[in-house]
């Protein structure tokens, strides 16, 4: 979606491919917009952040800003995909739009299955989206008055999914991302014990195997990737803005072997903490 990156606040595009086609050499995006794809035929495979979704018909996946994502694949795809800002709704969303719909949360799961009604909803806004996106000046008014009842009626779906896991699992995996994310930057975690499903789950008053069953029920990714992830970040943090010697950096974000936390961040990020350092990175 390169319209993207060109200032827009809404973008949309329909989806007409016949064929099989692969997007390789694709680098992931990292957008200022919500991205968003809708078919309603074929499949498409996209990796979100770390994650792949098969995306099918009826299925609509809305990715939150900020979020990297690719496509991989397209196979006889139709739908839409498209992208808004915040502020082309925020003016009829007192809360913020962000706060109005828990989709748009940067741990939300990103992928709703619609059914028949809802499915043929969202086409139709989305179509009329398009019609009035391809005139020449298209009308503000009409694009955000049809965008918040596409978010509305995506809204009901999310909800409608999230009733089926019931709110208490909600509530108990947002604790859980709450305990995660709302440490202070730079907290000293050189005496303290690793984090872990255990720790948070003993925060919680609940089991690990609950806890993993239910965080991934609702963001669609285990506790230990949660957390995996948060620590390969706060160490590319301590990497790039202290000279803190590798086995003091390891043991700040929770590993004490030097040796095992060298290898989980060249997993994640294909050099060693050294070559991250060495080549001074300034990107998070």
């Amino acid at each position: 979606m390169s319209a993207v990156h060109q200032g827009r606040t809404f973008v949309i595009r329909r989806l007409n491919k016949s064929c099989y086609e692969r997007q390789d050499g694709v680098h992931p995006a990292r957008s200022s917009l919500h991205s968003f794809f809708y078919l309603s035929e074929g499949s498409v495979l996209v990796d979100i952040e770390d994650a792949t979704y098969f995306i099918q018909e009826d299925d609509l996946v809305i990715i939150p800003s900020g979020k990297s994502f690719k496509v991989r694949y397209y196979e006889n795809s139709k739908g839409y995909m498209g992208g808004f800002h915040d502020s082309l709704v925020d003016i009829v969303a007192a809360e913020g739009v962000v706060n109005m719909f828990d989709f748009l949360r940067i741990w939300s799961n990103p992928k709703i299955a619609l059914d028949s009604r809802s499915s043929a909803s969202i086409a139709l806004l989305l179509e009329r989206l398009a019609v009035e996106s391809e005139e020449h000046e298209p009308n503000r008014e009409i694009v955000r008055a049809y965008l918040m009842a596409f978010l509305v009626e995506a809204d009901l779906m999310y909800k409608k999914v999230n009733t089926q896991m019931s709110r208490h699992n909600d509530v108990t995996c947002n604790k859980f991302l709450e305990l995660l994310f709302c440490r202070k930057e730079g907290e000293e975690r050189a005496d303290v014990a690793p984090l872990s499903v255990t720790y948070f789950a003993g925060q919680l008053n609940i089991t690990p195997n609950h806890l993993n069953k239910v965080v991934k029920s609702v963001t669609g990714k285990s506790p230990s990737v949660w957390i995996e992830e948060l620590v390969i970040q706060e160490a590319k943090r301590l990497l790039r803005t202290t000279s803190l010697p590798l086995g003091e950096v390891a043991a700040s974000v929770g590993m004490h072997d030097q040796s095992y936390f060298a290898r989980r961040f060249k997993r994640h990020e294909g050099i060693s903490p050294r070559e991250y350092r060495a080549r001074g990175y300034k990107g998070i």
